[in-house]
């Protein structure tokens, strides 16, 4: 599941989507503009009704404002987010790589691994859940295999 390449390298070498910032950066848009690659974190995926499996399944993409502002200030990646979600809300085709924190608690959290095996599908269909954070529907897995 873990790919020998860092995060960094394998936007920039698998997806062609080179980060703006090693350090910062959420995602990458794809160097001719024609995809949006957001990072996400595993646990944050979740099923509308987590008993069936066919029921549509979301993962948060982006705190609310005043969510964010308490327990964060300003942010470079917020902001570059934000425009990633406005592609996708353009009709940009997104895909999600999923990151598996070492501690999901932990605030602000490390990357323990991600999975260089798949991408999923990121639908052109947002929500904002309960909490203020919002949301977008994911598709099927494509396989980097």
């Amino acid at each position: 599941m873990a790919s020998i390449l860092s995060l960094t390298e394998f936007f920039k070498v698998k997806l062609n989507s080179p980060m703006l910032n090693n350090r910062w950066s959420w995602g990458a848009v794809k160097s001719d503009g024609s995809a949006v690659y957001l990072s996400v974190w595993q646990d944050e995926i979740m099923r509308d009704n987590p008993k069936d499996p066919k029921s549509t399944t979301w993962v948060n993409v982006l705190w609310g404002e005043a969510l964010w502002n308490e327990v964060n200030g300003a942010s470079m990646a917020r902001d570059e987010r934000i425009q990633h979600i406005e592609l996708l809300k353009s009709g940009v085709p997104g895909y999600a790589l999923v990151k598996i924190a070492k501690d999901v608690k932990a605030m602000p959290r490390e990357m323990k691994e991600f999975n260089s095996e798949y991408l999923i599908c990121l639908k052109n269909n947002f929500r904002v859940n309960d909490k203020g954070i919002l949301q977008v529907e994911l598709g099927e897995r494509f396989s980097l295999l």
